[in-house]
């Protein structure tokens, strides 16, 4: 690995765009309705007047990219079916990877020329703009290798989904959702956590992080070199602050050594340690049951004699937890298994009693019982100050602190 990062960031962008003031899709716009997919005309207009307002080699591709650059590609997930009548075609915009002052420029240059373009719709968030994400790739530079343990050990996903209004949505799962149940299984035989210590815990969250395009993380991209994270939304490219302020932690937490990674560990494992015994205590109050279905089974979760939450399984299983209210959800944990039920509702609680510890605003679950027992879990990771998102961020701001002091010529030359 080398020694110090070289950070770059690159960009997956979805708007949904009016007529762009050109009168072939003023004409379309009027006659018609919206496109089900951007058309190749429309993606090559819209590409040419941002190479206009940028300077930049901004490119409307026919086929999949083979190399990174600046294009406008069709966004096939955005569904135009009740737009309203000034939206014409969702599009996706792609950036190669920047250094971070570079690719922020960049995102300043992007949201001047579609407010010039094609006013202000995509600046706030509306029902129709919820949808649109902001994908951010990033890399360290050649050699510098990204480990999803110094990720999930030092980097807060509840919070910073929270932030950005993507908690709980079908490709914005958390890491700690892939890695809870194998943990959670093992404490169950190793009550004391005393086999996760040493490298232990290191290779058990890495067999276990998630892969894919569920996770807001999607660690499947490492094997490109990269990683995609999925944790932020349209609304924060058009109005959050600087580029390096909304990663936050994340280069940070890829940054501590080894040598500096053992408050992380023993604050990860701590905490683990204690929903293992709050889930032995609650384990006994949970029952479920599935009836079949015609495209899957479904049935329902109960704790205490009362409904918790709903169950779909095909194959694998998604759990969510009911709301107050009619149709109304609090919480989502999907890709487990049944006999993992118990530490799905285990980790779905921590997810709640850390919110309500962070003043996030959240639904309540319906089953009175289980959310008095989620209050008692937030009250006892209160108790451990050491395990909150400050003291994470005051543990990774001491690691770079030791790290600049151990080799002070490298970061002379890598500036701040």
């Amino acid at each position: 690995m080398s020694a110090i990062p070289s950070w770059r960031a690159g960009f997956e962008l979805e708007v949904i765009l009016g007529d762009l003031g050109d009168p072939r899709f003023e004409r379309e716009l009027r006659d018609g309705e919206a496109m089900d997919e951007a058309s190749p005309t429309f993606c090559r207009a819209f590409a040419s007047k941002l190479r206009e307002r940028t300077r930049r080699a901004w490119s409307a591709p026919t086929k999949s990219p083979q190399r990174p650059g600046f294009y406008v590609v069709p966004e096939y997930g955005l569904d135009p079916l009740n737009w309203p009548e000034c939206r014409l075609a969702g599009v996706e915009l792609l950036t190669p990877p920047l250094p971070l002052d570079e690719a922020e420029a960049v995102r300043t240059e992007l949201y001047e020329a579609i407010y010039e373009i094609d006013g202000d719709f995509n600046f706030f968030a509306n029902e129709h703009t919820d949808g649109c994400g902001w994908h951010i790739n990033i890399d360290a530079g050649d050699g510098y290798r990204l480990d999803p343990d110094r990720f999930i050990l030092g980097v807060d996903e509840l919070l910073l989904l929270a932030n950005n209004d993507r908690l709980f949505s079908r490709y914005t799962g958390l890491q700690r959702h892939a890695v809870g149940v194998p943990l959670l299984r093992h404490l169950a035989q190793d009550p004391q956590g005393k086999f996760l210590l040493g490298t232990a815990l290191g290779n058990l969250l890495d067999a276990s992080a998630g892969r894919d395009k569920g996770y807001a993380a999607n660690f499947g991209k490492l094997l490109k070199g990269y990683l995609e994270l999925r944790h932020f939304s349209a609304e924060s490219f058009f109005n959050g602050p600087h580029l390096i302020e909304q990663l936050e932690r994340i280069p940070a937490a890829f940054e501590v050594w080894p040598a500096h990674s053992h408050p992380f560990e023993q604050a990860f494992r701590r905490k683990f340690l204690l929903l293992s015994r709050w889930l032995v205590r609650i384990r006994g109050k949970l029952e479920w049951d599935l009836t079949h279905g015609l495209v899957a089974a479904t049935g329902r979760v109960h704790f205490a004699g009362e409904p918790l939450g709903h169950l779909m399984a095909n194959g694998l299983v998604e759990l969510t937890l009911y709301g107050r209210g009619e149709h109304e959800y609090v919480a989502t944990i999907r890709d487990i298994v049944l006999a993992d039920i118990p530490e799905a509702v285990a980790l779905l609680a921590l997810d709640l009693a850390e919110l309500y510890n962070l003043g996030v605003r959240q639904r309540a679950s319906s089953n009175k019982a289980f959310q008095r027992a989620v209050l008692q879990l937030a009250g006892q990771l209160r108790k451990a100050p050491g395990l909150s998102s400050s003291a994470q961020l005051d543990e990774l701001a001491k690691a770079e602190t030791l790290r600049r002091a151990m080799h002070p010529q490298f970061y002379a030359k890598a500036g701040p």
